[in-house]
C-alpha cells in the first residue's frame, strides 16, 4: 500500500470513529416492550406487535402465530402492499397466515398456561415464550428488511426433570381471514412438494388491478412430514427431549411474484438458495446489522421512559411501514388497504425526515413525481399548463382510489405534497434534487391552486374557493383557513424554490405577491383566527398557520390566540370524527408541534404524556384508544406526528438558525438527541446536570464550510465551556444566547473539537 492510500484509509477510519462517537449509548429498555399473560386471558388492550419490512406486513400473536382472533378490529394475516384487487375498492390481496397444532405427553394444547412477548423495535424482532404442560417453547419471527420472506423460529425445551414427548405441526394456509379453507377471491393455484429442495411451493395467478402471477415457497431447515390440501400446508415433526435438551426448528415463507418483474421464480430460488447457504444465524444477524444502520441515523433520551419507548416504537413503526412508493396509514385491509393519502404520508415524511432518515423520507416526494403525469393528465387542457391535481387517495400507480365523498373535494392535501417535496430539499440541501425531482412537483401543485382555487372580490382582494377542509367540518367551505394556509405555504415553497433555482421570476413573483394578498383575507373574529367565516365550532384547523403550514412566525397575535384557544376549548372537537372524549395521538402530536413551533415550553410535553397514556402493550399508538372507541391500532399518522412534535421540542430550523431545546420543560435536567438540520446537517447534543455538556455539528459532507446561527437557552450554557474556534461570536438576548459559528467536518460548540 502506498503513502497516499495509507493516509487515506486513516482519515476515512477517523471521520467514521468520530460519527460513531456521537450515536446513542442505549437505553435497551427503551427498545424493548414485554407484556405477559395467563392462557387466554390478555392484557387489556392488546394487540399484537407489528412484523413488517414495508413490503411484507403482518401481526404475529403471542404465541408467535396467527391465529384468527380479532384485536382491536383486526385479525392477523399476511398481507402484500401493492398487491390489490380492482375497483372499486382497491382492497389488497390476503396472502395467508401461519399457526400451529401441539401435542405434549399426549395431551393437546391450543392455549399455554402463562406467555410472554416481547417486540425490540432496535432489531424490528418479535419473541414468544410460551409453556404448554412440560414443554417451552420459543419463538423468533421478523421478516428481512429487503427481503420478501416471513421467518419463525422455534425452540422446544423442558421445564422438569425427565423426558418429554411432543408433536409439533406448523401450518400456513393461503386463505382469506378465518379459518375456512378456501383460496383467496380470482385466485387460481395449485401446489406441490418440491422432495429434491424439501420445500412445498404455491404457484398462483391472481386476476386482481392486475394479473400476479407469483410462487410462494414454504421450507423448514429441520426433517418434517409434509401434508397439503391445495391452500394448506401443514409441517409437522415428533421431538423427543430429555433435561436441558433443546430442540430448535426454523420455518421460511418467501414470496415472489411478477410485480416485481418476470424472473420472479429466480428470485424464489434465490432466497431458498441463500437459507441454505447461510442459515437462520446469518440472516438474523443481517436483518439487526440493516436496523442497526437505521436506528443510528439518530436518537433520543428522554428523562420520561415510556415517552422514550414510545418514541422508539414510532421510529420502528415508520421504517417498517415505509413502502418503495410512499407510506401509508398501515399495510393492511383494515387501514385503506395500504392506499397512500398526500395528506398523511407528509406527516410520516416529517417525522422520518426530521429524524435523519433523509435516504427513507425520499420516497414520498419521488414518489409524488414519479405519478405526476397522472395527476397532471387530471386536469390537463391543450390551451394552457393548468398544474396538475393529485388524487386524495391513491394506490401505487398514482390512479385515484377513494370511495366516492365529499373528500374528493379536498385540496389541501395538494399542500402536503408540495410541503414534502420542499422539506425534502430544506434537509438536505440537494439543488440538484429540487431542479429534477421537488420543483416540478411544488411548482404543478401551485400552478393548480393559481387556476382552480383563487377568486377575486370585488375589491381587490383574494379568496380561496368552496372546498372540504377538515372532515368534520363539513363539505363546501369557503376560504377556509386551513386550507388558504396550505395554498399560501405552497405559492411561497414554490417562489422560494424557483429563486434557489433562478429560474420562472415572473412566477415566483406571482406566487409571492398572490400569497401575501391571500394572508390578509384569512378568516378571524378580531380576536383569533377561525376555521372559516361564521363557524360556531372549535377545530384544530385553527393552528393551521403554525403547523402543518408554517406561514407565520411566532408572534402573529391572531394565530397565537387560536392555537391557545383551541388547547383551552377544543378537547371535545379532539379526533377526526365526531367519537370518543379525548384528544386523539396524531391531533395532539398535532398540537404539540404547533405549540413547540411557537416556543411554548409546558404544554407540548404535556399533550405528548397524553399520547403515551393512550399507548398500547407495545407502546405503539393508535388512530383513537380510548375505552369506549377503539379504532386502527398502529395508526402511522398518529406515529409520524408524534416523532415531529417530540423532534421539534429538541430542536429546530428556520432557514440559517438552529435552536436548540426550544421546547423543553424547564424540568428536564438530563437529555440527549442527535436529530436532523437543514443543509444535510445533523445536531447531536447532551444536557447532564441541566448545562450542555456536548453540542455536536456533523454534517453529511465532511468537506464543506459551513456557517449557522445557534439559539441556545441561557439556562442551559455554561459558557466557559465555549469552543471559540468554532463560535466567531455569541450575545444574550432574552434568556437565549445566540451564536454565530463557522465549521468544516464534525465540530463540537462545547470544548475542543475533534479532529
Amino acid at each position: 500500500m502506498n503513502y497516499k492510500a495509507f493516509f487515506l484509509v486513516i482519515a476515512i477510519t477517523a471521520i467514521i470513529s468520530i460519527q460513531n462517537a456521537y450515536c446513542q449509548i442505549d437505553n435497551e429498555l427503551s427498545f424493548e416492550n414485554t407484556v405477559s399473560g395467563i392462557a387466554d386471558k390478555l392484557p387489556a388492550g392488546y394487540v399484537p406487535p407489528l412484523v413488517s419490512n414495508g413490503s411484507l406486513s403482518m401481526l404475529v400473536d403471542y404465541q408467535g402465530c396467527q391465529f384468527q382472533n380479532k384485536f382491536g378490529g383486526m385479525i392477523p394475516g399476511i398481507w402484500w402492499e401493492g398487491r390489490r384487487y380492482g375497483a372499486p375498492n382497491s382492497q389488497l390481496i390476503p396472502y395467508g397466515h401461519f399457526n400451529q397444532e401441539l401435542m405434549v405427553d399426549g395431551v393437546k394444547y391450543t392455549t399455554p398456561a402463562n406467555w410472554t412477548q416481547t417486540l425490540n423495535t432496535k432489531e424490528a424482532v418479535v419473541t414468544c415464550r410460551n409453556d404448554y404442560g412440560n414443554l417451552l417453547v420459543e419463538t423468533i419471527v421478523f421478516t428481512p428488511l429487503y427481503h420478501d420472506m416471513i421467518v419463525i423460529k422455534k425452540r422446544f425445551s423442558t421445564k422438569t426433570p425427565g423426558s418429554c414427548s411432543s408433536r409439533y405441526v406448523f401450518k400456513y394456509q393461503f386463505t382469506p381471514s378465518g379459518n375456512e379453507i378456501k383460496s383467496p377471491g380470482r385466485t387460481i393455484m395449485t401446489s406441490e412438494w418440491d422432495a429434491s429442495e424439501k420445500v412445498m411451493n404455491y404457484s398462483y395467478r391472481v386476476e386482481g388491478y392486475h394479473t400476479y402471477e407469483g410462487i410462494i415457497s414454504v421450507l423448514c431447515d429441520k426433517p418434517v412430514t409434509v401434508a397439503n390440501d391445495l391452500q394448506a400446508t401443514t409441517m409437522s415433526a415428533d421431538i423427543t427431549l430429555n433435561t436441558k435438551q433443546t430442540y430448535e426448528m426454523t420455518f421460511y415463507l418467501i414470496f415472489a411474484d411478477s410485480m416485481d418483474g418476470e424472473n420472479y421464480i429466480e428470485r424464489a430460488k434465490q432466497m431458498k438458495d441463500n437459507i441454505l447457504s447461510d442459515g437462520f444465524d446469518a440472516i438474523l444477524a443481517q436483518h439487526k446489522k440493516e436496523w442497526k444502520t437505521y436506528c443510528n441515523e439518530s436518537f433520543v433520551h428522554l428523562p420520561d421512559l415510556r415517552m422514550e419507548k414510545t418514541y422508539n416504537t414510532a421510529q420502528y413503526h415508520l421504517r417498517a411501514n415505509a413502502t418503495k412508493w410512499s407510506f401509508p396509514v398501515g399495510i393492511f385491509d383494515t387501514h385503506w388497504a395500504g392506499k397512500f393519502f398526500g395528506w398523511d404520508e407528509m406527516f410520516c415524511f416529517l417525522g422520518i425526515a426530521s429524524s435523519n432518515h433523509l435516504d427513507i423520507s425520499k420516497r414520498v416526494p419521488d414518489f409524488r413525481y414519479d405519478v405526476l403525469p397522472k395527476a397532471r393528465q387530471r386536469v390537463y387542457h391543450k390551451t394552457r399548463p393548468y398544474g396538475a391535481r393529485y388524487p386524495w387517495e391513491t394506490i401505487e400507480d398514482g390512479t385515484e382510489a377513494s370511495p366516492p365523498g365529499y373528500w374528493y373535494d379536498h385540496v389541501f392535501h395538494m399542500s402536503n405534497i408540495a410541503f414534502s417535496s420542499w422539506y425534502q430539499y430544506l434537509y438536505t440541501g440537494d439543488v440538484e434534487y429540487l431542479n429534477s425531482t421537488a420543483y416540478p412537483v411544488i411548482k404543478d401543485c401551485a400552478t393548480f391552486f393559481m387556476t382552480h382555487m383563487i377568486y377575486n372580490n370585488p375589491d381587490g382582494s383574494l379568496f380561496i374557493g368552496k372546498c372540504t377542509d377538515l372532515e368534520r367540518l363539513g363539505p363546501a367551505k369557503l376560504n377556509p383557513f386551513m386550507t388558504s394556509c396550505g395554498v399560501i405555504f405552497t405559492l411561497e415553497a414554490a417562489s422560494r424554490a424557483a429563486s434557489v433555482l433562478n429560474k420562472d421570476d415572473t412566477l415566483s413573483t406571482e406566487w409571492n405577491d398572490t400569497a401575501e394578498r391571500l394572508k390578509k383575507s384569512l378568516p378571524h373574529n378580531g380576536k383569533q383566527y377561525v376555521p372559516y367565516a361564521g363557524c360556531k365550532d372549535e377545530s384544530i384547523a385553527v393552528m393551521g398557520g403554525i403547523f402543518p403550514y408554517p406561514v407565520f412566525d411566532a408572534g402573529n397575535d391572531l394565530q397565537k390566540n387560536a392555537i391557545y384557544g383551541f388547547v383551552k376549548n377544543g378537547r371535545a372537537s379532539g379526533n377526526m370524527y365526531p367519537v370518543g372524549n379525548s384528544v386523539c395521538p396524531w391531533y395532539a402530536g398535532w398540537m404539540a408541534s404547533a405549540l413547540a413551533m411557537i416556543g411554548d415550553k409546558t404544554e407540548p410535553v404535556k399533550l405528548l404524556a397524553e399520547s403515551t397514556g393512550t399507548a398500547g402493550c407495545f407502546s405503539e399508538l393508535f388512530e383513537i384508544n380510548e375505552p369506549e372507541v377503539v379504532m386502527h391500532p398502529w395508526f402511522s399518522t398518529a406515529s409520524g406526528n408524534f416523532i415531529y412534535a417530540l423532534n421539534q421540542m429538541l430542536i429546530q430550523s428556520h432557514g440559517n438558525q438552529i435552536s436548540i431545546a426550544p421546547a423543553v420543560p424547564a424540568d428536564w435536567k438530563e437529555f440527549s438527541f442527535k436529530l436532523a438540520s437543514f443543509d444535510n446537517l445533523a445536531v447531536s447534543a447532551d444536557i447532564k446536570n441541566g448545562k450542555i455538556m456536548k453540542l455536536v455539528m456533523i454534517p453529511g459532507d465532511q468537506s464543506k464550510q459551513m456557517i449557522k446561527s445557534v439559539v441556545l437557552p441561557a439556562y442551559l450554557v455554561d459558557t466557559r465551556k465555549i469552543n471559540k474556534d468554532v463560535v466567531s461570536s455569541m450575545a444574550e438576548k432574552d434568556g437565549s444566547y445566540y451564536l454565530d459559528i463557522k465549521f468544516t467536518g464534525i465540530s463540537d460548540l462545547m470544548g475542543k473539537t475533534k479532529r
